[in-house]
């Protein structure tokens, strides 16, 4: 393991401590690439470029957004020494993430958002600044496309016989931090979370967590694109306005044995939508760490990234450590889909579980786009995975099996989503694993798989659900340590 400031990296990830950080590379999509029923291919939101191996390049400027940075001040500073920090330096206070001490910091027109962190880091009372970074969007069930083998992958993880085990239990909370979920989706409608503290549609918070009429979720999606026109955040839109989010709720918890579509890979528990990524699947590292922290806030147990670049960015890392630290979240994500030796952020972060995608037609190859390297964790299936998708977006987006609101992709974000089921079953089992055992669990379950020339790409292996499962889960009692 390598030291990077205050925090530990997995191997393979970027060189530096907290301010060394590469803060030119751009933050490239951890994106799903859609494939075809037919055997076409597209991209999973309208936005984004194609990005492939070759032209990946780390020297090319960050994308950021504009007019802005993200400051951290070192502790203690009061806030009067914050303001004078400010206006010495001419910028403007726009809001922050108290719990991380992380402020929003509007800048001089004409000043780049790199040449304003440079200024507040030249500042003995602050301990980082940086730009406000873009991310991208990276028992035997009776459901029909099951049955039909469409869902091929669930033997290879052996999620039958673990659902002999255990199949998922409802208070188990996964968070899917993406674009959205259709709530009303035939398949998902009774896996959604409702916030018990919450009183619907009164136009007030009422538990003082900063999201309004949050019933079923909340939506941190910035305001960077203009063609998605949303409203200030937080607020309750958790609306899918791309697709890749129901998918990725599907892959978790889609209901089984309801006699329609597929099942999820945890079908008892609980899904909570919390909206981070924009219509065009964009996001940025506040609106990641926000929507983090409210759902670890909020009682999520795991937490589903299916996105990422690699641009890192501190306040998104302090958020991380907070989930998995402080909540004991277990955090699940991306690896990325440039076909780069090279594991995207934060799937990269030592207290993320990163996860590669594996071919079909070659179950034991690596995937052609996923990214490889040191810091995986496991491998799972991630060609011609088939889920939830609101119907409007069966069109050339998304490829949709017939008339129906389900969809076949690939991409390391659906591999991360079987993860994240897989997580969830083990912590239904088991409530009080730590998110280290829950790691440890799912890596000596692994099956190890040829490297195939690309050395590592799998981790420890191909995640095995049944196995991980089985192994025997040691509880604190009363009367000590009991065994099950």
């Amino acid at each position: 393991m390598l030291w990077y400031g205050k925090s530990v990296r997995k191997e393979g990830g970027a060189v530096g401590d907290g301010r060394g950080r590469l803060k030119g590379a751009a933050i490239l999509l951890a994106v799903c690439l859609l494939t075809a029923f037919a055997g076409k291919t597209s991209l999973c939101s309208p936005s984004p470029p194609s990005i492939s191996a070759t032209t990946l390049d780390s020297s090319r400027p960050a994308e950021a957004v504009p007019g802005e940075i993200l400051v951290k001040f070192k502790e203690p500073v009061t806030m009067a020494a914050q303001a004078q920090v400010q206006e010495a330096l001419g910028f403007q206070e726009l809001g922050g993430i108290e719990e991380l001490g992380v402020v929003r910091v509007g800048i001089e027109p004409g000043v780049s958002p790199e040449e304003a962190a440079r200024l507040y880091e030249a500042r003995p009372e602050v301990e980082y600044a940086e730009p406000n970074y873009i991310l991208r969007s990276d028992g035997v069930p009776s459901d029909p496309l099951f049955v039909s083998r469409q869902q091929w992958y669930y033997d290879l993880i052996q999620a039958p016989p673990a659902w002999d085990i255990e199949t998922g239990d409802s208070s188990v909370v996964v968070a899917v931090l993406d674009t959205g979920v259709d709530i009303d989706h035939p398949d998902l409608k009774d896996s959604i979370w409702t916030n018990p503290a919450d009183v619907t549609a009164n136009k007030r918070d009422d538990d003082d967590n900063g999201c309004v009429d949050d019933s079923h979720g909340c939506s941190f999606a910035p305001n960077i694109t203009s063609s998605c026109h949303y409203e200030s955040t937080p607020n309750n839109d958790i609306e899918d306005d791309d697709g890749h989010g129901t998918f990725v709720a599907g892959v978790i918890a889609a209901r089984a044995n309801n006699q329609i579509g597929v099942s999820g890979t945890a079908p008892g528990v609980t899904i909570m939508p919390v909206k981070v990524l924009d219509c065009t699947g964009s996001g940025t590292a506040q609106s990641a760490a926000d929507g983090i922290l409210y759902a670890v806030r909020s009682g999520a147990r795991v937490l589903n990234i299916s996105f990422g670049g690699y641009q890192e960015s501190e306040t998104l890392e302090d958020a991380i450590e907070q989930a998995h630290d402080v909540y004991g979240a277990v955090i699940v994500s991306s690896a990325g889909n440039t076909a780069s030796a090279q594991v995207a952020f934060p799937a990269r972060l030592d207290k993320v579980i990163a996860v590669s995608a594996s071919e079909h037609k070659r179950p034991d190859a690596k995937a052609m786009f996923s990214n490889w390297g040191p810091g995986i964790d496991v491998s799972a299936p991630g060609v011609d995975i088939v889920s939830t998708m609101p119907q409007e977006f069966c069109d050339d987006l998304w490829t949709c099996i017939g008339s129906q609101p389900y969809a076949v992709a690939s991409g390391t974000s659906f591999s991360a989503a079987l993860v994240s089921g897989a997580a969830a079953l083990a912590l239904s089992r088991s409530p009080t694993l730590s998110p280290e055992q829950v790691r440890e669990y799912l890596v000596r379950s692994a099956v190890d798989l040829p490297n195939g020339g690309f050395g590592d790409w799998d981790g420890a292996g191909r995640v095995q659900i049944a196995p991980s499962l089985q192994s025997p889960i040691y509880r604190i009692g009363v009367s000590g340590v009991v065994k099950n």
